[in-house]
């Protein structure tokens, strides 16, 4: 029943307005550099699901992901390559509050990191939680802020984490009032009265209903986004499917595994580093060891847990998320050490 109300929302929403193609460019290639490419923005506050998004699109887990807020703290372009088209996704930090940017001892440059990539876009992608009970029916101030820095640049609206909606018969006016009543320059018919308008943004060309986590409505969104596409140098090889090198992406991976395993703000206090690395061609695999500063011997015993257990799990489920983004067997150590004792290197398998 679920499923057949999401069908009935999105014709819904289609039929209020036709999906427009921001750009029109015949695929003809000049050059071996030359085709069909879409840079785009993919904001949104913490914790929304935009990593989640970008890698199931990719089909492979280049953006590092979490279920804590502040995975990602720099901006990351990656890249999808389809149907002789190059998607450049602009993979943001989750906006943050100054308070937040020093609780969380959050890098400098991830305040500007959001704004940086809009600067850079084609296309905005605004990603929203929905089953954010508190949150579900406005944006984040800050998105709004940036979304009206930006007003003649494309934005689309993302609502995600449908699946975990409860009442799906709520989802119309929840758009109606995150999208003021207006997609495309259409109304969005409702059945309630709308909230304050500086609750939402009236300039999106189109919503998408999606589950990043299962993928469902995701390919509507790489569809859509391969039709707004335009012919242009392109900046990646078809074999690239990240600016950043896979060494620097392991730490990061590694940074997300942490978050996901350990309690409060612990996991922000760890300095992670890639020892070693091999990518052995001939055998198919890859090495790599990884060490993990830690603020003190007692963190490292509670990190490690009884026996060695937890890091055995931390090892073990980082490795998985390894193979997902190389996509070549992969062997991993991690080796924690106390910032106190520089000289006493400790390795705990």
């Amino acid at each position: 029943m679920e499923s057949k109300i999401l069908d009935v929302i999105r014709i819904q929403i289609k039929s209020i307005y036709n999906v427009q193609r921001l750009y029109s460019a015949r695929a003809i290639q000049i050059e071996k550099n030359i085709g069909k490419a879409v840079n785009a923005a993919i904001i949104g506050a913490p914790n929304s699901g935009k990593s989640t998004l970008i890698n199931k699109i990719l089909e492979r887990k280049v953006c590092a992901t979490s279920n804590k807020v502040h995975t990602t703290t720099k901006l990351a372009r990656a890249i999808c390559y389809d149907n002789d088209t190059q998607i450049i996704f602009l993979d943001t930090p989750g906006v943050v509050t100054d308070k937040e940017h020093n609780k969380y001892k959050l890098p400098e440059a991830m305040k500007q990191a959001c704004k940086k990539s809009l600067s850079c876009a084609d296309v905005i992608g605004v990603v929203h939680d929905v089953s954010n009970r508190w949150t579900k029916e406005r944006l984040h101030p800050t998105i709004l802020d940036m979304l009206n820095m930006v007003v003649n640049v494309p934005s689309f609206l993302i609502i995600n984490k449908v699946d975990l909606l409860k009442s799906k018969k709520q989802l119309l006016d929840i758009i109606r009032n995150l999208t003021n009543g207006v997609i495309a320059g259409n109304p969005v018919p409702s059945c309630s009265t709308p909230q304050s308008k500086d609750q939402g943004f009236g300039n999106f060309s189109d919503v998408f209903l999606v589950s990043a986590l299962n993928g469902d409505g995701v390919k509507d969104i790489k569809d859509y986004l391969i039709s707004n596409s335009k012919v242009r140098k392109l900046q990646y090889s078809s074999d690239k499917w990240s600016d950043r090198s896979t060494e620097t992406l392991i730490e990061e991976a590694a940074r997300a595994k942490f978050l996901d395993f350990l309690a409060q703000e612990i996991p922000y206090h760890l300095e992670t580093t890639l020892e070693y690395y091999d990518d052995n061609e001939a055998e198919g695999k890859v090495t790599c060891s990884l060490s993990v500063a830690c603020p003190s011997e007692r963190i490292v015993k509670l990190i490690a847990g009884a026996g060695g257990g937890r890091l055995q799990q931390i090892k073990s489920s980082l490795r998985n998320d390894l193979i997902d983004m190389i996509k070549k067997p992969v062997t991993v150590d991690i080796n924690l050490i106390p910032k106190n004792k520089p000289s006493c290197e400790q390795e705990i398998l």
